[in-house]
């Protein structure tokens, strides 16, 4: 698995986590709120609202119904009581039921009571069900003080000439004790007179306010009713203060619910943005750490240091003290692995570039003293035929002559091998190649090798093809190629070395093959992986400039140059073979059938 499919897993799996926990916080506000505005509900209207989930949470059990123990405390709360009734009228269940309520009912008197139409002294609530095969009939009652109370003060009240108001004693103790007061409201909506109200409730109510605060009371934390008198045109007005949150919600902007929304919905955003920081540091830590280290290690490279930093331990910050990977730094093995190849080809091409310069220093002072060399025979040849003391016969003068052309070819040999190298350094192409008849044309290049001097031309054998190969290649570069390896083979081994150069067609490969073998003393490793660098023999006048130390170079840097590659296979004591090889040659209609 590379490292882009790494990541992409993990960030994956990460956002798959942070979802999920953003999803269960989310759920656990949710489930929050709505419990919550469900105890809202049921503390402002538990006749609507607890009276359906006292049906929906009861249980029958041998002993009887059973209903919510919460929701029974809130019919303690509200001054309640509760009954259950069979299908009969009679009571087989009850809660704080008052002695002046009926243990049975008949059918019609249930409904007289909860229309109102007998007098009840409890406000009733009926709420009918069917669960489990079964028809449940609640009975909810409650002190109504509230319609009680302006009942009696419109009956029992009036206005005294100074302007106060006076209600029965017991309707005062009442509305103390409940801590609600009255309000007497002329035509116009302004307070006349009133009792026990508090400083901070207003003087002059309009008809849109009125009725708001006798719709959505619990928004005003006060629970109102209110009696108009069509004769004198006054309004009685009756408010208590509601049980539960009434004082908080004194002077609040939000009503209940919208606080509690606020605080569910904050308390989610809350929580997501924390969850996301945390991961944010998590992969700050996890992922940034790494990619800091990394960073530091290219910053070490552009100043040379190729290896990587180290902790305050000593060791590598990737790794354990054990070897093994760190689990920050696992998902990033691709990249350091890049990165630390990267520092040994570095360290690598540093320490070439040193023993290079060693070389080419080498080389140069190798050059320096083979260019002097016949220089100074041909300047003390030129001197001895210069000197009027002397009268030199014709035979010495040609044989002096002889010697300076000698040193002087070998000079331009050298020079012509530096210039050659610099030139396909820079980039310069091969003339238009010419067609070449492989068998033939190496047959004549080897004689002319095996001419020289420091070699037998019996040193040399060549094996032809079966077939003409005719190709088209650049002749002097190919030609320059085939000497160059020739004298590489014959003047860098034992006088006894022989050399054996073939050439075949692979039409399967669609390939030429030119190959050298030779029987000589081979080359160590690192010989071989340095054959083809410049500068790397030197060499002295008696040598042909084919071993100057460019010569394996220069036949490489050609051999690519015509589009073709060189390869070697050497060891120690078992010889040197050389291929030449080219590719997807144009070879058509120009391989025939060779006759033997």
């Amino acid at each position: 698995m590379n490292m882009k499919r790494r990541l992409t897993v993990r960030f994956i799996i990460q956002m798959i986590i942070a979802a999920f926990t953003a999803l269960i916080i989310a759920s656990v506000c949710l489930i929050w709120v709505f419990q919550q505005l469900n105890e809202i509900s049921i503390n402002k209207d538990f006749a609507s609202v607890g009276l359906e989930q006292l049906v929906e949470s009861s249980k029958l059990t041998p002993d009887g119904i059973r209903f919510d123990a919460k929701l029974l405390e809130q019919v303690k709360l509200n001054n309640g009581w509760l009954q259950s009734l069979d299908e009969n009228g009679a009571v087989d269940h009850s809660y704080l039921v008052p002695n002046d309520v009926p243990k049975r009912y008949a059918p019609g008197e249930l409904v007289d009571y909860w229309t109102k139409k007998k007098p009840f002294p409890y406000d009733l609530y009926l709420w009918i069900q069917e669960k489990n095969g079964k028809t449940y009939t609640l009975v909810y009652g409650f002190h109504g003080e509230i319609e009680h109370i302006l009942e009696q003060t419109t009956e029992q009240a009036s206005l005294s000439p100074e302007g106060q108001l006076i209600i029965p004693e017991a309707t005062a103790h009442q509305l103390k004790l409940l801590g609600g007061f009255i309000q007497l409201l002329n035509q116009e909506g302004t307070e006349l007179a009133s009792y026990n109200k508090p400083d901070h409730i207003g003087t002059y109510y309009s008809v849109s306010e009125l009725a708001l605060r006798s719709m959505y009371y619990d928004r005003y934390g006060y629970q109102m009713n209110s009696s108009y008198d069509a004769s004198t045109g006054r309004t009685w007005v009756v408010m208590l203060p509601i049980a539960m949150g009434g004082a908080n919600e004194q002077g609040s902007v939000l009503p209940a619910e919208g606080r509690i929304l606020l605080i569910g919905g904050s308390s989610m955003i809350v929580a997501v943005v924390a969850i996301l920081l945390l991961l944010s540091l998590w992969n700050a830590h996890r992922f940034g750490g790494p990619m800091l280290h990394m960073l530091t290690w290219l910053d070490g490279l552009s100043r040379a240091e190729y290896r990587e930093p180290l902790d305050r331990r000593g060791l590598a910050r990737s790794k354990k003290r054990s070897g093994k990977w760190r689990p920050r730094y696992r998902v990033f093995i691709d990249v350091i692995h890049s990165i630390d190849n990267l520092s040994r080809t570095l360290l690598r091409q540093q320490e070439l570039r040193k023993q290079n310069n060693s070389l080419r220093d080498e080389w140069i002072s190798g050059i320096t003293h083979d260019l002097k060399t016949p220089l100074s025979s041909i300047k003390g040849y030129a001197h001895m035929l210069a000197e009027p003391g002397y009268e030199w016969s014709t035979e010495e003068v040609r044989k002096f002559s002889t010697i300076m052309l000698e040193k002087s070819a070998h000079m331009d040999g050298l020079i012509n091998d530096l210039a050659l190298t610099y030139r396909i350094n820079a980039g310069v192409k091969p003339a238009e190649g010419e067609l070449l008849e492989l068998n033939s044309w190496l047959s004549t290049v080897l004689d002319q090798a095996g001419n020289h001097p420091s070699f037998f031309k019996k040193h040399i054998q060549f094996k032809p093809a079966p077939i003409d190969i005719v190709v088209k290649l650049y002749g002097p570069w190919l030609e320059r190629v085939v000497l160059n390896i020739a004298a590489n083979a014959l003047i860098h081994n034992s006088p006894d070395t022989k050399l054996h150069v073939s050439v075949w067609s692979d039409e399967a490969k669609q390939q030429i093959i030119i190959k050298f073998v030779d029987n000589g003393q081979g080359m160590d490793e690192n010989t071989a992986a340095r054959l083809f660098e410049r500068y790397f023999r030197g060499t002295d006048t008696n040598v042909m400039s084919e071993g100057s130390g460019l010569g394996m170079a220069i036949a490489k840097d050609l051999v690519e140059a015509m589009h073709g590659i060189i390869e070697v296979e050497t060891s120690v004591g078992k010889g040197t073979t050389i291929r030449l090889i080219w590719s997807n040659l144009e070879l058509e209609n120009t391989i025939k059938e060779r006759s033997f």
